[in-house]
Order: C-alpha cells, then sequence, then structure tokens
C-alpha cells in the first residue's frame, strides 16, 4: 500500500482553490480524496480491468496522471500540482 498526500489547487470550480488530495494506492485499486472544506469534497475510485490495463506498472507520476485524468472525467475536477510529485 502506498499513500500520498499532495497540496493541490482546484482551477474549474470558481476561483482557484488550495485542496487536499489524498490517494490510498493498492495492487488492484486505488482510492482518493480532494479535500477543500467539510463541505467540499469529492472521493473517487478506480479498479484494476482489461480495458483500463491497470496502473501497477506506472511509477508515482503516471499513477498520479491517471488519478488527475479520472477525477476530471468523473467529478469535472481540474487541479494542478507541483512536479516535485
Amino acid at each position: 500500500m502506498q499513500e500520498y498526500d499532495l497540496p493541490i489547487v482546484v482551477t474549474n470550480h470558481g476561483s482557484a482553490a488550495p485542496a487536499l488530495l489524498k490517494v490510498i494506492r493498492l495492487p488492484t485499486s486505488w482510492y482518493a480524496v480532494i479535500w477543500e472544506s467539510a463541505e467540499r469534497y469529492a472521493s473517487f475510485s478506480q479498479e484494476r480491468t482489461a480495458l483500463n490495463g491497470g496502473f501497477a506498472h506506472m511509477n508515482a507520476r503516471e499513477f498520479l496522471d491517471r488519478v488527475q485524468l479520472v477525477a476530471s472525467f468523473t467529478h469535472g475536477i481540474s487541479f494542478e500540482w507541483g512536479e516535485d510529485r
């Protein structure tokens, strides 16, 4: 199991807003929460499937890019963070 805690900036819901991205990465699934405040948060996850090809082979940057893509696709949430991930 790997955990990621990253400060992010949500860029598409009004003014840019600071938030936290927390991701728990397991061998065949992952779970993430974008936390802006107690009233504004979103959770999402993904399981390994034949269609998505899984993510066990990905390095941290590739994996977090996948998380960013799923956040955008499933919740319409766009965010940015520093390149030092």
